[in-house]
């Protein structure tokens, strides 16, 4: 892993959003449509359980089919890369999404591994930055996500490293909020020194 080298999931993301996608399916196909179909051709006539079947397995097939397509498409189009000051994600078929998060405002970097993703031995790396997080809350939403990665952990601590290497934008908003503070109080001091003279002027 270099700075400015692009890189997507690993090949197994692939497998693991078909099985995303087979799962499912095989359970609604032997829980409801199967029983259906059998039901249709004990009950009713050949011809009218073909096309009970027809109005039953199309939109069936059609979805999976579509799903089956647009997957590989999509993790083509996920890619990464890191660069000196930033990361960069992009990703989308038809819509492309880019999300660019600076090093200085990640607060928060979390490792997501579910149970068909651990099968697969692939995580996700969850960036979060000072804005996204600050509702707080099981349910914060990661500003950038780094989906389907073997190095998970390594992919981690070199998003760390890389943040450590920069000043965070809380410690520059503090720098910056001390400077009209410091002229403040140099204005006040003028002041008292303005009055002072007045009194003993008219004194």
């Amino acid at each position: 892993m270099k700075i400015g080298e692009r890189f997507g999931p690993h090949p197994d993301f692939r497998r693991l959003y078909y099985s995303y996608l087979s799962i499912p399916s095989a359970i609604f196909l032997i829980s409801t449509i199967l029983p259906a179909l059998v039901a249709a051709f004990l009950y009713l006539s050949f011809t009218s359980a073909l096309i009970v079947s027809a109005l039953l397995l199309f939109p069936f097939l059609l979805v999976a089919g579509f799903i089956a397509f647009w997957i590989p498409k999509y993790c083509f189009s996920i890619s990464y890369v890191f660069t000196q000051s930033e990361i960069v994600a992009e990703r989308g078929v038809w819509w492309r999404h880019k999300s660019t998060v600076p090093y200085n405002r990640i607060t928060n970097i979390d490792v997501v591994q579910g149970p068909l993703s651990r099968r697969f031995g692939l995580g996700n790396v969850s960036v979060q930055t000072a804005g996204y997080s600050a509702t707080g809350g099981y349910g914060r939403v990661a500003e950038a996500s780094i989906l389907g990665v073997k190095n998970f952990e390594e992919t981690r601590d070199f998003i760390i490293n890389l943040v450590r290497r920069v000043r965070p934008v809380a410690v520059e908003t503090e720098v910056e909020a001390a400077v009209p503070e410091e002229a403040t109080r140099q204005m006040l001091a003028e002041l008292r020194k303005i009055r002072e003279i007045l009194e003993r002027q008219t004194s």
